[in-house]
């Protein structure tokens, strides 16, 4: 798959998850933000169907059932997993390591506790993924319909990470889907 079919997949899927699982980013449904464990399981929910049945879809696969491996976390202090891989689950290699997917609720305020996408891309290169993307949806407390300015970082093993994170919609596609959202749930 090129890189361009896949950026198309993850987009219809964060579209999806926005759409249906709008009450998740709201601000209304709680004091704090979701975790982005939760935000990765309804984005890899979406994502399911948008990929071949080749392929599997994992959160915290580990392959020897043991511990995280020190060389799964992404350097100093930062110790947590890929939230989403997208692979062939027993193989190894770039044709059945599809996708590395981090995702962070708000950059901003989780510094320091997310990696960059320097260590992402470490560990694209250790593990063969042929893709590593880093999502940051900049979830803003902005009234009652909150606010979300999803903004995502590439990374091939090819050419390495994209220089700076950049918008997943122009303004008038996120206009269009925060309205749509307006009209499910806030009528």
């Amino acid at each position: 798959m090129q890189l361009g079919d896949v950026q198309a997949r993850v987009r219809i899927a964060l579209t999806t998850a926005l759409t249906n699982e709008w009450s998740l980013f709201a601000p209304t449904t709680g004091t704090s933000h979701p975790s982005e464990r939760s935000i990765a399981f309804h984005l890899g929910w979406c994502l399911r169907p948008l990929v071949n049945e080749s392929w599997d879809i994992d959160c915290d696969y580990q392959r020897s059932g043991m511990e995280l491996e020190p060389s799964m976390q992404f350097g100093e202090g930062v110790h947590r997993a890929p939230d989403l891989i997208v692979h062939r689950r027993g193989r190894i290699g770039p044709e059945d390591n599809l996708l590395l997917i981090v995702v962070t609720a708000d950059f901003v305020s989780s510094a320091g506790k997310v990696p960059t996408i320097e260590q992402v891309h470490a560990t694209q290169l250790r593990f063969g993924y042929r893709y590593a993307v880093w999502i940051d949806l900049q979830l803003r407390d902005d009234g009652l319909e909150g606010r979300v300015r999803p903004v995502w970082q590439w990374s091939t093993l090819e050419e390495g990470p994209e220089r700076s994170p950049h918008p997943v919609y122009s303004s008038r596609e996120l206009k269009a889907i925060t309205e749509a959202i307006k009209m499910l749930f806030l009528g």
